[in-house]
């Protein structure tokens, strides 16, 4: 029995398929299956039931997934204590949302190839929900995204709070400064979409107050967003950060909600049943660089 055949094991059982498995540990699909193969014939019982469309686990393969992942995870510790810090290895695939990229994440990039100079890192920039669907399927690491997982196998840990502000062009809404049932009903809403998490707030604040929008612009890139609103397509929602420049230049002006827009909570996010040391250590280094008070670059 090698590492290589529980490693294999490990993540085919816990992927959303073999060749996701394949993929995060940089092997061919026919090498991950050879792995299997060996340490079934080893074990002398099948680990996985391969007879309809999708393998999946037999009862032997469910008592020994524990046993395989306690094994993974004494290696990644025994690896870092001989190598200090330099011992944590490998590729690091993890999930942000379009803001994080904007302002800390470079920050985390840094910090970690300083820390761990042999940790590959993949980044992924996708909206919240995507990211906690991704990460449920075994395609990341970790993710930090805005909000609360509901989902049972992912665990969420508060890491940041973010505000955001109601802003429009001066030209578009001239004298209104206060977010009414009128000015909604007059102007459009430039929004992310729904599986965005500054949008689940914006719609649980709108329902809250029982406000209805008349027109809604939607586009997937943030930064698209915020040009949008400045060159006076609809109004929308800024982060706080983003402000200062924006209104020195009248660019944009803010506009008050009442009652205020709620703080958004972002967390880190992880898989429960996933217990390696280096969800630990990225954890320590995500909180020591979050911080979604950086202006963007792009403004």
């Amino acid at each position: 029995m090698t590492l290589k055949q529980l490693e294999a094991f490990h993540w085919a059982a816990t992927a959303a398929n073999f060749l996701l498995a394949a993929e995060r540990l940089h092997v061919s699909q026919s090498t991950l299956s050879k792995r299997i193969a060996e340490l079934e014939l080893q074990l002398g019982t099948a680990l996985f039931d391969r007879s309809g469309h999708r393998a999946v686990l037999t009862e032997a393969g469910k008592s020994l997934l524990p046993h395989a992942r306690r094994m993974l995870a004494y290696v990644d510790e025994m690896r870092s204590l001989v190598g200090d810090r330099s011992g944590l290895r490998g590729h690091c695939r993890f999930g942000v949302g379009e803001l994080a990229a904007l302002t800390w994440l470079p920050d985390l990039v840094a910090l970690t190839r300083t820390t761990y100079p042999e940790l590959v890192l993949e980044a992924e920039v996708d909206l919240g929900a995507t990211l906690e669907q991704r990460l449920q399927a075994g395609e990341l690491d970790f993710a930090v995204v805005a909000g609360y997982s509901s989902r049972s196998g992912i665990a969420s840990e508060a890491i940041a709070q973010v505000r955001f502000a109601w802003t429009a062009a001066p030209q578009l809404v001239g004298r209104h400064r206060l977010i009414s049932a009128d000015l909604l009903q007059q102007v459009a809403l430039v929004t992310m979409p729904a599986a965005a998490g500054p949008t689940r707030m914006l719609e649980d604040w709108l329902a809250r107050n029982d406000l209805a929008v008349s027109r809604r612009i939607t586009c997937n890139n943030l930064a698209a967003v915020a040009s949008l609103i400045a060159a006076g397509v609809g109004l929308g929602l800024f982060p706080n950060a983003w402000l200062p420049h924006m209104t020195a230049r009248d660019a944009v002006v803010e506009l008050r909600g009442r009652p205020a827009l709620p703080a958004l909570e972002y967390t880190f996010q992880r898989r429960r049943d996933d217990s390696r040391p280096l969800l630990a250590h990225m954890r320590e280094l995500v909180g020591r660089t979050v911080d979604f008070t950086k202006p963007s670059p792009l403004w």
